[in-house]
């Protein structure tokens, strides 16, 4: 998995940077085939803006979150990318349906 990190209108010190990676590898429980993280962190007036990219092997997620300070961002940022991805999973999981709507009969042998 690679994490990018990139910084517009502020130094990103090596704290934000590691505390950025330490919560990157806590999507790993959620999914383990995510090729990418890419976080751009930048200041918007007096907001704090952190915008999160994730790419699995089968979809893209986006997360965008404002706050006035940075860790409490990258923490709901996190959170949404999570809730995200545990969506996408539980719709992998349910069961196909036909063109009416009705569960097959040999999805329910299954």
């Amino acid at each position: 998995m690679e994490i990018i990190i990139h910084a517009r209108h502020l130094d990103t010190t090596e704290a934000i940077k590691n505390y950025v990676n330490k919560k990157a590898i806590k999507l790993t429980k959620y999914a383990s085939k995510i090729t990418k993280i890419q976080f751009t962190l930048k200041v918007e007036g007096q907001n704090n803006v952190v915008e999160a990219i994730c790419s699995t092997a089968r979809a893209k997620f986006v997360a965008e979150v404002a706050n006035s300070d940075m860790y409490a961002a990258i923490d709901l940022v996190i959170d949404k990318l999570e809730k995200q991805i545990v969506r996408q999973k539980e719709k992998l999981k349910q069961p196909r349906r036909n063109i009416k709507g009705e569960t097959t009969m040999e999805e329910m042998e299954e």
